[in-house]
């Protein structure tokens, strides 16, 4: 990202397995609940509520703390052969182990039926059945003042706060943990070879904010394509035919 300023870039991230895929879906409910909790709207606590039911409709679905685990057990396992490798900074790999092993004793002490406080409820289900189409139970509560209304959603992420916090360790590590490349493409579109060893995670485009274009990133076993779009005025994507220069980040632990 040498190219750009912080003030200045987009970034766009497009998960490589299903495991990721799944982690960057919980982190976006979280950050936008964080986001819209803090503001004094009956909408956007209304808003900070409906990501809330649907981040609890994707845990209930899902066996996200055991996932979590496999994926840090995965990272430590491979922080444990890095730290033998002659030369490697043993300080900060030690740093980033014990945290781990904070993260993942948080995990194991959390309770296996964690979403259970949630199930039983009697709000929060309230929510979960009428949050699209509202009801008097839910007006009712959208009118309290914005500290009640706050404090509450507040005690119902803390319920799942062992959750969140992984999420957000799992992907800072694998963002942190990237190659990078300045690439630029030939008439709008790169294309490159995935090397099966590095076992790439996640792929992070970055680009100029500015830009009337976006990158459309597809990934298959052992190659992956970044084709650069834009909205014509009939609004169908299409590939624009330019040479543009971009960072690409190959994400893998």
């Amino acid at each position: 990202m040498s190219a750009f300023s912080d003030n200045h870039a987009a970034i766009y991230e497009e998960p490589v397995d299903e495991r990721i895929r799944k982690f960057l879906k919980l982190e976006n409910y979280f950050l936008k609940i964080n986001k819209h909790k803090e503001i004094d709207t009956i909408y956007d606590s209304l808003a900070a509520l409906n990501s809330l039911v649907c981040l609890y409709q994707t845990m209930s679905r899902a066996e996200v703390k055991r996932e979590l685990i496999r994926e840090i057990d995965f990272h430590k396992s491979r922080y444990i052969e890095y730290v033998k490798i002659e030369g490697s900074d043993k300080i900060k790999l030690n740093s980033i182990m014990e945290k781990q092993s904070v993260i993942l004793n948080t995990l194991h002490n959390l309770k296996a039926n964690y979403l259970n406080d949630l199930h039983v409820d009697e709000l929060f289900q309230h929510c979960v059945k009428h949050c699209d189409t509202l009801s008097s139970e839910l007006d009712y509560w959208l009118t309290r003042d914005h500290a009640y209304r706050q404090n509450q959603i507040n005690l119902w992420l803390e319920l799942i706060k062992p959750i969140e916090n992984s999420v957000h360790f799992c992907l800072d590590i694998l963002r942190k943990s990237s190659e990078t490349r300045e690439e630029c493409t030939k008439n709008g579109i790169y294309m490159f070879k995935l090397d099966p060893e590095k076992k790439v995670r996640m792929l992070r485009v970055t680009m100029h904010s500015d830009n009337y274009f976006f990158p459309r990133v597809s990934v298959r076993p052992q190659r992956a394509t970044v084709s650069f779009m834009t909205l014509n005025d009939n609004n169908k994507f299409i590939q624009i035919k330019d040479d543009v220069a971009f960072v690409i980040d190959l994400c893998y632990i």
